[in-house]
Order: C-alpha cells, then sequence, then structure tokens
C-alpha cells in the first residue's frame, strides 16, 4: 500500500515538473515576428480572443498562434520582474480567463504612463493558451486613461 502512495505522489511531482518545465521553454523561444514592422494579422478585442480560445482551443491555435495580433482591452495588473514587464488584459465577459502580455523591453516608456483600468490596444505575437491566452513581444499601439 506505501509503495503505491509513494508511487502516486512521484507520478504527480513529475508531472507538475514536466509542465513547469515545458512552460518555461515555450516562453524562453525567441519569437521570430518582428513586431515593431510587421502588420498585424488581426484585430480584436479581449473578450473576442479569450472566446475564441475556450470555445475552440483547437481552431483559435490555427488561426492565432505565431500571429501578430491587435487586442483592445482593460489594463487588470501591470507587473515587473526579471527586468521584463507583464501586462495583464482583462475581460468584461470572462473573470477566470485573462491574457498575458510580455512586453517588449524598450516601451518602458509607455509602460509607465499606464495604470490598471486604462483601456489600451497592444500588438504581440499569440503564444497560445494555458488558462490565460499568452502573447509575447508586446507593444501598446493605442491607449487612454
Amino acid at each position: 500500500m506505501r509503495k503505491k502512495v509513494y508511487l502516486i505522489i512521484f507520478m504527480v511531482i513529475f508531472t507538475v515538473l514536466s509542465i513547469l518545465t515545458y512552460v518555461y521553454f515555450e516562453f524562453q523561444r525567441p519569437s521570430r515576428v518582428d513586431v515593431l514592422n510587421s502588420i498585424s494579422d488581426d484585430k480584436l478585442s479581449a473578450d473576442d480572443l479569450i472566446s475564441m480560445f475556450t470555445h475552440d482551443e483547437k481552431l483559435a491555435n490555427t488561426i492565432y498562434v505565431e500571429k501578430t495580433i491587435e487586442v483592445k482591452g482593460i489594463i487588470k495588473g501591470i507587473s515587473s520582474m526579471n527586468d521584463r514587464r507583464t501586462i495583464l488584459l482583462k475581460s468584461k465577459q470572462f473573470t477566470k480567463n485573462f491574457i498575458v502580455c510580455d512586453m517588449m523591453p524598450f516601451g518602458e516608456n509607455q509602460v509607465e504612463k499606464l495604470s490598471v483600468g486604462d483601456t489600451i490596444i497592444l500588438k504581440g505575437v499569440c503564444k497560445g493558451f494555458l488558462l490565460d491566452v499568452i502573447m509575447l513581444n508586446c507593444i501598446p499601439i493605442d491607449y487612454n486613461k
């Protein structure tokens, strides 16, 4: 009986470590898209983007992953870690899913002007959906307070 418990604990720890390793390397993988000089493949609201991934993730992956898109949403939070800024966009319709936007480093001056509750349009590369939509190399296109 004890062996079975240890085996289950080992399998749970192994699974969690595998998922964390995958997520870490997925975030570290450089994007091949030049966001600053590229034309957006699509423009949509935070509600629409989250809705696409929550209703049909497979279809949303084929449409948006590795594509440059512009997303309009309301800032829920701004955080800083390891010299990187991250903006969390919320939608009006979904309360448990957000859009995580990892900002490009050169946009620090623009990010400093932003605050929670501002409406913003961000342009970045969509990387997929875990519990939230993940976007990398984001730059602010337009914002208002």
